[in-house]
């Protein structure tokens, strides 16, 4: 059974939750020389799409000293100037990175390195996390249409190729696998999940996805561990997903099949 951090309230909560959860890890966090933070850039619509800019701000300044670069690759079908997996140079969290001088990588232009993975997979992931000591991602919790839900197993899904990532969402490879495969294959240190807005339908408003506010915020070290408490949550806001149980997400399931979490957890009350 894995450890959940949990808080519950207003959006200043969200501040102290977030630096209340860096200091706790601090020992982990410290014990690198670079950082690598992973957040969800999915395309330029702003925050529940993707990760909250403000909580970007709070990682980057506890971060200040240490060598870290900050990275995703955008949706596979949205495109800036005809480029697909691109992202808007005015994008919010991009201005959140120069404005602490920090580096911004579109994975999707860097190199990708096929890679043995679980269920007879061969998937192609971008390279440069494995290049850092220390990785943080800061996912969004969100309805999805083709996994039911995104949260911090899905947010590794960025580091795949775009081609690939178009085979999975239409179903020429089994997407639940490959996330979950992508999740063993490439874990982080921390996991720092915003469920205090979402999105309900879809996991974009341009796709039908609906704002919503649920109130929580999550945090830890096992993925799988978080997710399974997140859908809990969440099916208190989506009457079509409220007889399921964590393990009726199927890319959940294969996680934890494939080791890359314990569906099991204890909610811990954060900060004390």
């Amino acid at each position: 059974m894995s450890d959940v951090l949990i808080a519950l309230g207003p959006p200043r909560t969200k501040h102290r939750f977030v630096k209340s959860v860096l200091e706790n890890y601090a020992d982990t966090i410290k014990q690198g020389d670079t950082v690598f933070v992973k957040p969800n850039v999915v395309s330029d619509e702003p925050y529940p799409t993707t990760t909250d800019p403000q909580v970007l701000d709070i990682v980057l300044s506890f971060l200040s000293g240490q060598d870290v670069t900050v990275g995703d690759g955008p949706a596979y079908d949205y495109r800036v100037r005809g480029e697909a997996g691109a992202a808007p140079r005015d994008h919010p969290l991009l201005k959140v990175c120069c404005a602490h001088g920090v580096e911004w990588i579109n994975l999707n232009r860097r190199r990708h390195v096929k890679r043995k993975a679980a269920y007879g997979l061969e998937i192609a992931l971008c390279d440069v996390p494995r290049s850092f000591d220390v990785t943080i991602s800061l996912p969004v919790l969100k309805r999805h249409m083709t996994c039911t839900m995104t949260g911090a197993i899905k947010n590794q899904f960025g580091l795949l190729d775009l081609g690939a990532r178009t085979a999975m969402h239409r179903g020429l490879i089994d997407i639940n696998k490959g996330i979950a495969a992508i999740a063993a294959l490439e874990p982080c240190s921390l996991y720092i999940m915003d469920a205090v807005e979402t999105l309900l339908v879809a996991e974009e408003v341009r796709h039908g996805g609906r704002k919503a506010h649920l109130g929580y915020m999550l945090a830890g070290t096992d993925p799988v561990a978080i997710d399974s408490a997140g859908f809990d949550l969440f099916k208190s806001l989506d009457r079509s997903i409220s007889d399921k149980a964590a393990r009726d997400v199927a890319h959940l399931a294969y996680a934890a099949d494939c080791r890359a979490g314990d569906m099991d957890y204890s909610l811990i009350e954060f900060p004390n």
